[in-house]
């Protein structure tokens, strides 16, 4: 009960934020002002700053559809395949044991998430956002040997679905015209379940795993440059 209170208590302060800080906090007028309308593209600075992915995301973009407000989109798509083939031979008889395995993967990542800008020193503002994320992922594989002279077929399928919501709060400094750094923390809610199928010609096996979980975020730091 203490755990669910204190939940509602978090969310019901992130939602005042995001809805009231726009009569409630001053409007200074600063280079946010010149966004409206304006797209970035989104870059995290990791070490030996170099630039990688941001939020865990291939693709992520903002854009401002006003000088206050902006929405973030972050997308992340998976697909794979490998063939693998493999002969054992043994030293002691002429015979030969082959193994083929076959693996599809596939994954999706889509992340959306509302940003507010709430107090604005001169080129530094203060920021807080909330959305939604999903995640799905499939892995299959088909695997066939040898096993005393009888071929045996094993398959396996494994189904992952996350979902959940990011509430973050950080800080933006434009340091250059088109470009600024950021940094960001946050928490996470999200449900996660997964589902797994085993076969083989005399085994036939399923389980299933479904979980809840509140997690603070990694510190995000990244750059993000206008156009």
């Amino acid at each position: 009960m203490p755990f669910k209170t204190s939940l509602i208590g978090i969310i019901s302060l992130q939602i005042f934020f995001l809805v009231f800080t726009k009569d409630c906090l001053p409007q200074n007028k600063s280079y946010l002002d010149s966004l409206d309308g304006k797209f970035a593209l989104q870059f995290q600075i990791s070490d030996n700053f170099n630039l990688t992915n941001f939020q865990g995301s291939t693709f992520s973009g903002k854009y401002h559809f006003s000088s206050r407000d902006a929405v973030r989109l972050g997308v992340s798509l998976e697909l794979g395949n490998a063939d693998i083939e493999t002969n054992i031979t043994r030293l002691d008889t002429s015979d030969i044991n082959k193994s083929e395995n076959n693996t599809d993967n596939f994954g999706l990542m889509i992340n959306l998430q509302y940003i507010r800008y709430f107090t604005v020193t001169n080129s530094i503002a203060l920021f807080g956002g909330a959305g939604p994320f999903i995640n799905i992922s499939n892995q299959t594989s088909e695997r066939t040997f040898n096993e005393d002279e009888t071929e045996i077929k094993v398959k396996s399928d494994r189904d992952i679905l996350s979902v959940g919501a990011d509430m973050i709060l950080g800080v933006e400094w434009w340091f250059y015209k088109q470009m600024s750094l950021s940094a960001e923390y946050g928490i996470t809610f999200s449900y996660w379940s997964s589902k797994d199928n085993f076969s083989d010609d005399n085994t036939k096996a399923e389980s299933k795993i479904n979980s809840f979980s509140v997690n603070g975020k990694h510190v995000n730091f990244g750059i993000s440059v206008y156009f």
